[in-house]
């Protein structure tokens, strides 16, 4: 099962939200779907329990003089495709009607009802969300997106989620208008409105591991930079300590150089802390150290030129 399967199952089967907001929330799935005018009312999903709400709502609302036909057929990758469509011209009028689609003024009307209560909000998006939406699996991205075929449905869907304050933006893809989200936060509210409760942990448990692994992965790349500075480092002081060794200069050092120069070569893997520790003195004295002997050996190699 998809992650966009699980979300819409959640959704289709939360009785409590689709009872008390029935009819925003067939406007939504009706206006949503694959059309929704005199001409034609159809959906099509995937989703057979969908299809078959699709449908009961039309009923259990409006009068209708004939059947709506849902059809079955193989459509992309072999995949289980329902197309359920309202067949009679007069039960389209019908329905157009019920949800305010009339004149311009009443169809202006009938939308503003939905925006005036939240809660119809919320099961209008639930309903569209059922219809035409497609949101990615949190593990791989940050994506959710309605995808519509009228600009006009695509300015109400808009609307609606400017009014809630969630961060979606509108495109235009192959003639379809999208209305998406890349916001992780927003993508989660959304899920809540909706819902999709046991989804939105979903995200929530993704988003919580993937901070941790980015954490985890800083810290181990500072360390792992931090060794290979320390490591490089170390190599060129041991350098150093050898050639001065190997030209009689090393005996001429003071006490606290010959010290720390043997301790250098015997813990080459040892940061300058823990060299400190080891010898009793403090980080800054034995780099300190350190870069008077690079500076001698330096000084040693010109004088060789």
């Amino acid at each position: 099962m998809t992650f966009a399967t699980k979300v819409k199952s959640e959704i289709s089967h939360n009785k409590g939200l689709i009872a008390r907001n029935k009819k925003a929330f067939s406007y939504g799935m009706l206006l949503c779907g694959k059309s929704f005018s005199t001409q034609s009312i159809a959906m099509t999903t995937e989703n057979k329990y969908v299809a078959k709400l699709y449908a009961k709502l039309i009923f259990q609302q409006i009068p209708m003089q004939t059947s709506v036909t849902t059809r079955e057929y193989n459509g992309n990758f072999q995949q289980t495709t329902y197309a359920v469509s309202v067949d009679d011209g007069e039960d389209r009028k019908t329905i157009l009607s019920f949800f305010g689609h009339g004149a311009k003024e009443e169809t202006e009307n009938g939308n503003r009802e939905f925006l005036e209560d939240i809660e119809h909000c919320h099961a209008f998006l639930a309903g569209a969300f059922l219809s035409c939406s497609n949101i990615s699996d949190p593990q791989k991205d940050y994506h959710l997106e309605f995808v519509v075929s009228q600009k006009e449905t695509a300015q109400i869907l808009m609307k609606v989620l400017d009014s809630l304050n969630l961060n979606f933006k509108l495109s235009t893809r192959r003639s379809q208008q999208v209305v998406y989200c890349k916001d992780s936060k927003s993508i989660e509210e959304l899920l809540t409105m909706v819902g999709a409760t046991g989804a939105m942990m979903d995200v929530v448990n993704v988003k919580i591991y993937k901070d941790m692994r980015n954490k985890v992965n800083r810290v181990t790349n500072c360390e792992t930079s931090n060794i290979e500075k320390t490591v490089s480092a170390a190599t060129a002081q041991a350098a150093d300590i050898r050639y001065l060794m190997k030209n009689g200069v090393f005996e001429t050092l003071e006490v606290p150089l010959k010290e720390t120069a043997k301790a250098r070569l015997r813990h080459p893997d040892m940061s300058l802390r823990e060299l400190g520790e080891m010898l009793g003195v403090s980080r800054s004295g034995i780099n300190h150290r350190l870069q008077k002997i690079s500076q001698i050996a330096k000084q040693a190699r010109e004088d060789e030129k």
